[in-house]
């Protein structure tokens, strides 16, 4: 059987290297937050990589995670989040259910990509070629859909949990292994919209007496290539008296 000595002390040297790039996430206060993965248990992973959005966007990626006896195997693990939204990925999950407790067989979790998404308190996941031993899981599945494994374990797809301040998390697989080990795989958490947009007016031109104002009419600048109108005919239809134009000869009536 897999005691649990054995399986810290596997933990401790797959981890260590990876706490020193991705520390835990702190408090999230009204920003956002996302991890790749966590556990809790026997197994006890802090969120990897883990990344808070409080004070603007923050990314972290991790080539990949896995612990011994191919309990779980991870690859391109990916956090990022800004004030208001957060997102969280994992390209390849092969999760071993009954080794993290010590039993026989490998029902397995696996998912050729997961994601997690949420913006302004609302959320969704997706799954990739995901399945729980010969069972295939849906691509989309609705908030808190679960699969059971009788006896083993259960799995909770999309989990979206309100809290609160109304900020949402969502985690894309949920894991919870004989009552004894928990995994979150793609979790991310985001503060809730305010429901309304800016409240400045937009400027209307008035002036600020309210009273109208009545344009002048411009009058219109002559430009440099301008052409002087030329000299009209009097009143009684004689001709004008000439006007001698620069550089020509005088006109002559």
């Amino acid at each position: 059987m897999f005691t649990r000595k054995a399986l810290a002390g596997g933990v401790a040297l797959s981890v260590v290297a990876l706490t020193a790039i991705a520390p835990a996430a702190g408090a999230t206060g009204h920003g956002s937050s996302a991890f790749a993965l966590s556990a809790a248990g026997l197994l006890k992973i802090d969120p990897v990589p883990a990344v808070d959005g409080s004070d603007g966007f923050r990314q972290k990626s991790l080539a990949e995670f896995s612990l011994p006896l191919q309990l779980v195997k991870l690859t391109l693990l990916n956090a990022r989040a800004s004030e208001d939204r957060a997102k969280a990925s994992i390209k390849e999950v092969s999760v071993n259910l009954s080794g993290l407790i010590g039993k026989q067989g490998k029902p397995l979790v696996s998912a050729s990509a997961i994601e997690a998404e949420c913006k302004n308190g609302k959320g969704t996941s997706s799954l990739a070629k995901a399945s729980i031993g010969a069972t295939k899981l849906d691509v989309a599945a609705a908030p808190n859909t679960s699969v059971g494994v009788p006896g083993l374990a259960s799995v909770t797809l999309n989990k979206q949990v309100k809290h609160k301040d109304g900020s949402l998390t969502v985690t894309a697989l949920s894991i919870s292994v004989d009552g004894v080990q928990t995994l979150d795989l793609a979790s991310v958490t985001c503060a809730a919209g305010d429901g309304g947009g800016s409240t400045t007016e937009p400027t209307t031109g008035k002036p600020p007496s309210g009273k109208p104002t009545t344009a002048k009419p411009s009058t219109p600048a002559t430009s440099a290539t301008t052409k002087p109108a030329g000299d009209k005919p009097t009143a009684d239809g004689k001709a004008p008296t000439p006007t001698p134009a620069k550089a020509h000869l005088d006109v002559t009536g």
